[in-house]
């Protein structure tokens, strides 16, 4: 069990600290946070009240899509370097693997999440803040889901020509339940509702624990098939 927690450590260690040495994925996702808002802000101008119908459609597609650059680099040291054999080779378990890739893109999403609730009630003029923790818990209980079901198939497309595009075309749809349910959690929370929010939160939380239960399990079998090819 050490072995196993020293392992997921230093994974998910080495690619946060590789990507905050070069800035460039994390810096990728908050310049297209950033724009997605400005322009949402430019193209609609809404008031008071039409931001906050907008507001949780707007969070979570942000969110969805700036994670999605997170996940399509989540192996591109290991093919940069040639060192994806050699961690193919380690002597820890593939499920190690998968949870330190796992841990750092749902920590790079959580700093960038952390930047996106606040950016976006300043743009939009909407005063929710009292509301700023229930709003990121919500979308870090997506979160789980998302990013643990996108470095599957971010292992799964890896050696794929058209990557980026295959990885969307395979998450969204997949992603799309959680994803309701988490839109409808915000708003139900906007609304000062949290007796409709808790069977959202529910729902959310069923989709979480089946993506993290079979991912492991299938990334294991994935990158079986990566080695002995």
């Amino acid at each position: 069990m050490t072995l196993f927690i020293r392992a997921i450590y230093r994974i998910a260690w080495k690619d946060l600290l590789g990507d905050l040495r070069h800035r460039s994925t994390l810096a990728s996702m908050l310049f297209f946070v950033v724009a997605t808002l400005v322009l949402f802000q430019a193209a609609f101008e809404p008031d008071q009240r039409q931001a906050l119908q907008l507001l949780p459609g707007l969070l979570w597609i942000t969110a969805l899509f700036s994670s999605m650059l997170g996940l399509g680099r989540v192996f591109q040291a290991e093919e940069e370097d040639g060192a994806l054999e050699g961690l193919l080779l380690a002597p820890i378990p593939r499920g190690a693997i998968f949870l330190g890739k796992w841990c750092s893109n749902l920590l790079l999403t959580i700093l960038v999440e952390l930047a996106l609730v606040p950016l976006t009630l300043v743009l939009f003029n909407v005063d929710r803040w009292p509301d700023v923790g229930a709003m990121l818990a919500i979308l870090w209980l997506g979160s789980l889901g998302l990013t643990g079901l996108g470095v599957l198939l971010a292992a799964m497309t890896q050696q794929a020509r058209a990557r980026e595009s295959l990885l969307a075309l395979l998450l969204l749809p997949l992603v799309t339940p959680l994803l309701i349910a988490g839109v409808q959690a915000m708003a139900a929370l906007l609304q000062q509702d949290m007796a409709l929010a808790l069977p959202w939160l529910r729902l959310m939380l069923v989709f979480d624990l089946v993506y993290l239960a079979v991912a492991p399990w299938a990334f294991g079998w994935l990158l079986q098939d990566v080695g002995s090819g």
